[in-house]
């Protein structure tokens, strides 16, 4: 494919992104292919149920009950989104996950809706659509919430819930939070149905981690028996020098993105839902060998 083919058939997300800066070659499968996983983790459903609950509480279920709704979301992403089709791999007794699931939400929503900091925010923009153009390239997304603190900062937030705490030194240098930054001050947000244009520079933006609000259930040193396991927040600012240096940083990603080249795979290939594609696109591999592979993945549950 030629780098204008390459330009027209991916979608310009930050997804996109994401996935380019995770494997060049998971962004070639899912992106230039359009090649599907093939398999979601329990995780990532969890993960997508609670950004959807954490959207209803702010717009108007804040009193709501917690294992209702984080159900009634779960169901959603297992049975009826686009990606229904797609199967979960479950570790074991898939009854005894779900309910896992259930009582961890529960637990991290019910903490997140106790503090203060979050019941007297307003939110100003909740899972809402982003567009804008950069250097003639336009790329979308979905920002998780942009909010006005108490102190009448307004701050961006982008929801995680993986297991691993982020690394409070990346923050600065991430790239899908310098985009959400970007669209506020130069895009366009779908609000109700319309496309405004906020021209807001946000005074903060950062990763809001979830799984801050797990608690322990053994006293560790420093910690009873209770307590929750941080700070929620990773914070950094953008300035507008900062958003304007940005350009060049996508205009040198997308010149890399749009290469017909080999595609190398850095990701963790373990973990990776790509395992059979990536395993099988060497044709110096003899098929016997990559079957062996195959096989040999398949039984360590890596496949």
């Amino acid at each position: 494919m030629t780098k204008q083919e390459i330009l027209e058939t991916i979608e310009l997300r930050q997804s996109t992104l994401k996935t380019w800066l995770s494997c060049p070659l998971m962004y070639k499968f899912r992106h230039i292919d359009k090649l599907e996983p093939a398999f979601r983790y329990p995780g990532t459903v969890h993960g997508s149920a609670l950004h959807l609950v954490l959207s209803w509480l702010h717009e108007g279920l804040w009193n709501g009950d917690l294992r209702s709704l984080y159900t009634k979301a779960l169901n959603y992403y297992l049975y009826e989104s686009e990606e229904e089709h797609i199967p979960v791999r479950w570790g074991g007794d898939v009854e005894k996950e779900i309910e896992a699931l259930k009582v961890n939400a529960v637990e991290i929503l019910e903490n997140y809706r106790s503090k203060e900091y979050n019941q007297n925010a307003i939110v100003l923009f909740s899972e809402v659509q982003f567009s804008v153009k950069i250097l003639g390239n336009r790329f979308s997304g979905t920002i998780d919430q942009v909010r006005k603190n108490p102190d009448g900062t307004i701050e961006l937030l982008d929801f995680k819930s993986s297991k691993m705490r982020p690394n409070q030194y990346a923050i600065p240098n991430d790239i899908q939070l310098t985009l959400y930054a970007y669209a506020c001050k130069f895009g366009e947000l779908l609000v109700d149905g319309i496309w405004v244009k906020p021209n807001m520079l946000v005074d903060s933006v950062g990763i809001y981690f979830l799984r801050a609000h797990e608690v322990y259930k053994r006293k560790v040193p420093g910690k009873e028996v209770g307590d929750e396991k941080g700070d929620p927040f990773f914070r950094t600012s953008k300035t507008i020098h900062d958003l304007r240096a940005f350009r060049t940083e996508i205009r040198h990603q997308l010149s890399a993105m749009v290469k017909p080249w080999y595609y190398p795979n850095t990701a963790s290939c373990a973990f990776c839902s790509y395992t059979a594609h990536c395993i099988g696109r060497n044709d110096k591999l003899p098929t016997d060998q990559a079957e062996e592979a195959q096989e040999l993945l398949a039984q360590l549950n890596m496949t």
